[in-house]
Parts: C-alpha cells; structure tokens; sequence
C-alpha cells in the first residue's frame, strides 16, 4: 500500500459559453501505470467569486472521472433556463466523485454557494472507489446562459489515492473494462415506469385477486389422450409435428392476474399449463418420431416379427 496526496488547481480568466449554455473546464493527471488505485478522499474548494456577463445563475459539476467526461446532449441540467448537456449520473460506474456548485449570483450578497457532493462528506471520509486506468481527470462543466462568458473561475482540489500493486490479469481487465465503459455510455436509461394501478399486480398477481388461481381442464378424448397417462395394454395416441407444438405453445401462453395459464383453442378445447411440463426435448423443439411398431415375444422370449 502506497499513500499518495495530489494538490491541483483549475483555474481560467476567461470562458465562453456555447449556444446551449455548456462550457468545459478539464485537467488531466497522470498516475502510475500497472497500479490499481483506490480514491480515499477528495475535497473541492472554491479560491475566488467569478465573474459573469449572463443573468441567469451558473451552476458548476465538479467531476472526478479515470476518462474524460461525455456529456448527455440530449438530457438537460435545468430545462427551464435552456441549460443542456448535463454530465453523468454521480452513480455511474465512471464517475469517481462528483460535485455540484451554485447557483451564483451576480447581486449581493455575493455569499459561495454550497458544494452538494457525491458521496457525501461522511461517506467521503473513507475509501470509496478503485480504479486501473493510469491517469485521472478533474472537469468542471459550466452551466450559464448561452453565449455568455465567465470570467476567474479558481478551484482548488485535493486528492488521497491509496496505489497497491495487482497481478496483470486483473490490471489489463479492470483498464479494457473502464475505457470500454467511458465509451459506451453517454445516456443510461436505468429503471422501469410502472403505471400504478398495476404496480401491486406484478409483484403479487394473486394480492389484487385473492384465493387461487383458476386451471384450465384437458378433455379427455380424442387427440388429446397423447397427454394422459396409459395402461400396459392401451395404444398410444399420436399427434402431428404442427399439432403437438400448438398444445406446447397455447400450454406456454402467459395470463393476467386473475386468469388461469395457458389458452383455449377452438378445435382443442381448453390447453393447461402443466402440458409443458417434463417434456421431453425433441417434443419442445425438434422433429417428432413416429411411434416404433410394437415388440412381441414368444413363450421362449424369441421376438415375433409382425
């Protein structure tokens, strides 16, 4: 284990603010390579008030990253003022450490706003994230009124990295494995929207119904013998390849909360679920044999050939 502490600033005396009220700020810092990293704590301070033409507030994210920052272009930091572009969600696998700044206004009183940092300061205080990749980037992403500029923007940054050495394997992996993910991901859509009048029903179909559910019956005639058990003496009712794959098919046919599995056929009548259950794999998905002819024997045990 080897304990290194980084001192850096991020400091610019002039910044342009593109038209969709995005401007960029990044430092890159190189570490040892063949060295796995552990942040064990980060600290933003704020060393001057900047200055501003717009008159809509500035916001800051302060972002701790092993690969430079991609913004969502098509997800917004304040919709309602035109702010676009926001940066990764704080729980993205490639953000290390994350910080919001602001709102900053240009009328007194001219008091620093509160940083809301991720994690937080108590979880903060003790290591947090590890990472292979041999370098680590700082970036401020701006948010202000389009085309405005920014004048003295000084931060200061101080960082604990705990290194240790791993095998290769692991580094060589864990490196791919960040740089592939730092690609790949610029808009995560995480979650499901659930209505909810049917949030209850997906968890605990029967909690909306109540008692059991209903079955469905198999008649017990025709073709539909080939499902029933027979005695020693009985033939075997056979099916066609297409007939016995629309009973498996109607058998796995999904229902709502209050409605028995499987389906009802027009020409078979009701199909129950448990149809499908303990079939063989060539009557699920592979050509179907026909039935072999009947084996007699003989008093002796000599085959009769029929």
């Amino acid at each position: 284990m080897n304990l290194i502490e980084i001192r850096e600033t991020l400091e610019q005396e002039l910044i342009s603010v593109d038209g969709s009220g995005l401007a960029i700020v990044q430092k890159q810092i190189n570490l040892p390579s063949n060295t796995l990293h552990a942040i064990q704590k980060v600290d933003f301070f704020q060393d001057a008030f900047p200055g501003y033409s717009g008159t809509g507030p500035i916001f800051v994210e302060l972002i701790v990253t092993p690969f430079p920052v991609i913004p969502a272009k098509n997800m917004d930091f304040l919709a309602a003022l035109g702010y676009g572009a926001r940066g990764p969600m704080a729980g993205s696998d490639t953000i290390l450490f994350k910080t919001i700044v602001g709102p900053y206004n240009d009328v007194p009183p001219y008091a620093l706003p509160a940083f809301r940092q991720f994690p937080n300061q108590s979880v903060g205080a003790t290591p947090t994230f590890s990472f292979y990749t041999p370098m680590v980037y700082i970036t401020a992403l701006i948010h202000a009124d389009p085309s405005s500029t920014i004048s003295n923007l000084a931060y200061s940054i101080y960082m604990a990295i705990d290194q240790s050495k791993p095998n290769l394997t692991s580094y060589g992996l864990g490196v791919l494995r960040e740089r592939s993910v730092a690609q790949g991901i610029v808009l995560m859509n995480q979650g499901r929207t659930i209505p909810p009048t049917r949030n209850v029903g997906q968890v605990f179909p029967m909690w909306r119904y109540g008692g059991i559910r209903p079955e469905r019956m198999l008649r017990g005639s025709d073709a539909r013998n080939f499902w029933l058990n027979y005695t020693n003496n009985e033939s075997e009712a056979m099916l066609s390849s297409a007939t016995l794959r629309g009973y498996v098919a109607g058998a796995r046919q999904m229902a709502a909360f209050d409605e028995a599995f499987g389906r009802d056929s027009p020409t078979a009548g009701p199909i129950p679920d448990w149809l499908r259950f303990g079939l063989n794999r060539g009557l699920v998905s592979g050509p179907i044999l026909p039935q072999m002819p009947p084996v007699r024997f003989a008093d002796n045990g000599n085959t009769i050939c029929l």
